[in-house]
């Protein structure tokens, strides 16, 4: 494995094959950096002059939230979407659940479908649970690139890639109701605290909270809910959410 700042390995023409957690970049690029990521200049930086054979963005969709503005963009971008909803189940007290909601074995299965019309599969996750699908891709001769934030991205992930690419600031944009999230929650220090210490897990959550799969802990949701109060907006602005842009956002 090759780790680099800035720059990707194109020594040779390859097929590439592009697979995005959209979640855990999400909330990666929100914990870390107060920022989304531009997923139009991710591809383009990936894919270089390689020949892109499929590119896919996993995606997450939460009942109560439209996000067709932001799924048109990312297939503008030309990314193939693929979408699941978000699933609840309450414990036995009501008091918390589990909301599930990984595309970790849908994305896997894709992968090792397509891997044998590519060269190369970029992995554009932190999530360690991806490393047996690495270590098996390269038993196969499948080359692998990792790109992900450095800082929530399993250790182990790192070491399998055959290159591990992190995420370069001009990939990303500032979002300002996210600065001032962590303002309001005292977690924009930028010490990486409260996402899992680089081990790729965002956030803890305390006993009867929901726990999320792939999605936001209980305090992130508690951080979207302070910005809101920090930028003024009411419950009735609320209820036009499904009018507004989605709130994992792209640069069009």
């Amino acid at each position: 494995m090759s780790s680099m700042t800035g720059s990707i390995t194109r020594a040779f023409p390859q097929r590439i094959g592009i697979f995005i957690d959209v979640q855990n970049m999400f909330y990666s690029a929100k914990l870390l950096h107060q920022s989304k990521v531009d997923y139009g200049r991710l591809l383009r930086e990936i894919a270089g002059t390689r020949q892109l054979i499929r590119a896919i963005a996993y995606i997450v969709q939460k009942p109560d939230v439209n996000q067709s503005g932001f799924h048109e963009a990312l297939m503008r971008f030309g990314y193939e979407l693929k979408i699941k909803e978000l699933k609840i189940r309450q414990d036995a007290e009501g008091r918390g659940g589990t909301a599930k909601g990984s595309w970790d074995v849908g994305m896997t299965i894709d992968v090792m479908l397509m891997a044998p019309k590519l060269d190369t599969v970029v992995l554009v996750t932190g999530d360690g649970d991806y490393v047996p699908l690495v270590e098996t891709l390269k038993g196969h001769g499948v080359r692998v690139e990792v790109v992900s934030f450095e800082r929530s991205t399993a250790g182990e992930l790192i070491k399998a890639a055959d290159q591990y690419i992190p995420i370069q600031e001009a990939w990303i944009f500032k979002e300002k109701k996210f600065e001032q999230a962590a303002v309001a929650t005292g977690t924009g220090t930028g010490t990486g605290q409260g996402t899992g210490g680089g081990s790729g897990i965002l956030g803890s959550t305390a006993p009867g909270q929901t726990v999320y799969e792939g999605l936001p802990k209980d305090e992130d949701l508690e951080a979207e809910s302070a910005a809101a109060e920090v930028s003024g907006e009411d419950e009735g602005n609320r209820s036009n959410s499904s009018r507004r842009s989605p709130d994992l956002g792209i640069l069009a």
